[in-house]
């Protein structure tokens, strides 16, 4: 996918958010970071380590809270991110030494799934 693919799915996040299409361009945008789920009040981005050895051995690898980072935004300052990780070409280097982020993004319920 293309940068310029990537501003405009990021351009109808702004008008129209949808749960599904925020996780879709989270994971276009975010790449390489690791695999993007849909969690009850935003979004969880796990790092590849964590990822691989689950699909080693098939079982979800616990993480302690320290592990995990949480960071709390609306859906405008989540599309800021996604464009910063455009900009700069993935999370790669992000929240170093955490098995995974959590975006809780303020009026998730709200935000229709589809």
């Amino acid at each position: 996918m293309t940068d310029s693919e990537k501003y405009e799915m990021i351009g109808k996040l702004i008008d129209n958010p949808t749960r599904h299409d925020m996780a879709l361009a989270f994971f276009a945008c975010a790449a390489p970071g690791g695999p993007v789920r849909l969690i009850e009040n935003g979004l969880r981005v796990e790092s590849h380590e964590r990822y691989c050895s689950m699909a080693d051995d098939g079982r979800e690898m616990e993480v302690a809270a320290e592990c995990i980072k949480a960071i709390d935004m609306t859906v405008a300052e989540f599309c800021k991110l996604l464009i910063d990780q455009v900009d700069t070409g993935g999370m790669e280097s992000y929240w170093p030494g955490k098995k995974g982020v959590s975006f809780h993004i303020r009026g998730w319920a709200d935000i229709p799934i589809k």
